[in-house]
């Protein structure tokens, strides 16, 4: 048998053993697995109330323990506010203890400061708050976490890590009033080559009580013509903050010419509406570079071929 052939053979038998091992390894090597890892879900994530005082208002709570363990879960309310204009809050320690004192969670209709999950158990739970004459017209913003103890005994050798999860509640009290906001930012980049197209929308929402805008983006050539239409993702704008729009992007690869796009949002279902509009150009700089070059090959071959011609 010649050399190269013996070396290749070789080589792939040498190949299958390290998949072999590594297979072995994945399978049935000793790699720490963590054993009795918790998975809960809660139902709604986010709760919207608007209320007029004195009332008190109710939401369903529908939590489940998706693990194989019992579980017990801490109740606890969290203010938060507005941290960063991409949505993220922060929790804060709230002066305003009078309306932190008036939010329950029931369970059966009695109050409770934690519930303990059986494997796989669902428990729907009430949400109640009471809000008193002289509640101050304005936005509250807590959020309702449920924290994990681990609740196997000592002599578990099942590791359980301290999970939380939580439903934001927004909480609007008084008469909505017209909404107060402004485009803070629609922009995008001035020259592109190809697309896609990113755009920056940033509302400022100077109103006492949250938003939830919807808008849309057209896009239209240089010759008027409506070439694109990108509906924008409706997003909650806290009182007070400023929120960027996520994912405005125009998907579309092949650009060429003069381009408008006009932003065109609505704060609320009776407006006020806003519309605002830019422009930008596109050359496809490559591409062109590569169609003369083959252009000027095309040519160059071409006379080469009439000259050989010629002289034949």
């Amino acid at each position: 048998m010649p050399k190269r052939v013996r070396h290749d053979m070789n080589m792939k038998k040498l190949k299958i053993g390290l998949l072999i091992g590594l297979l072995g390894y994945l399978f049935i090597g000793n790699i720490p697995v963590e054993a009795g890892a918790l998975s809960l879900s809660l139902d709604p994530p986010i709760i919207e109330i608007n209320a007029l005082p004195p009332s008190t208002v109710t939401s369903t709570l529908s939590i489940q323990n998706k693990s194989d363990n019992q579980v017990h879960l801490i109740i606890q309310v969290k203010p938060f506010r507005a941290k960063l204009e991409n949505g993220e809050l922060e929790y804060f320690n709230s002066e305003d203890s009078l309306m932190l004192s008036n939010i329950k969670v029931l369970d059966n209709g009695a109050a409770v400061e934690s519930v303990t999950l059986g494997p796989s158990q669902q428990k729907n739970l009430i949400l109640s708050i009471n809000i008193p004459q002289d509640t101050k017209t304005s936005d509250y913003y807590f959020s309702i976490i449920f924290v994990s103890e681990n609740s196997l005994s000592p002599t578990s050798n099942a590791s359980l890590n301290q999970l939380g999860i939580a439903t934001n509640v927004l909480l609007s009290v008084g008469q909505k009033a017209i909404p107060d906001a402004i485009i803070e930012e629609f922009s995008s980049g001035l020259f592109f080559e190809k697309g896609p197209v990113p755009f920056t929308i940033r509302l400022k929402n100077k109103g006492i009580h949250f938003i939830k805008p919807k808008g849309n983006i057209f896009i239209k050539n240089m010759f008027g013509q409506s070439i694109g239409k990108l509906d924008l993702m409706s997003v909650n704008i806290l009182s007070d903050s400023t929120r960027a729009i996520p994912n405005a992007l125009w998907k579309e690869d092949f650009l060429l010419g003069f381009y408008t796009a006009t932003l065109n949002t609505s704060l609320s279902n009776d407006g006020p509406n806003f519309t605002r509009s830019i422009n930008f150009f596109a050359f496809p700089f490559q591409g062109m570079i590569v169609i003369i070059i083959v252009a000027i090959a095309a040519i160059i071959i071409t006379n080469r071929l009439k000259k050989i011609r010629t002289f034949s």
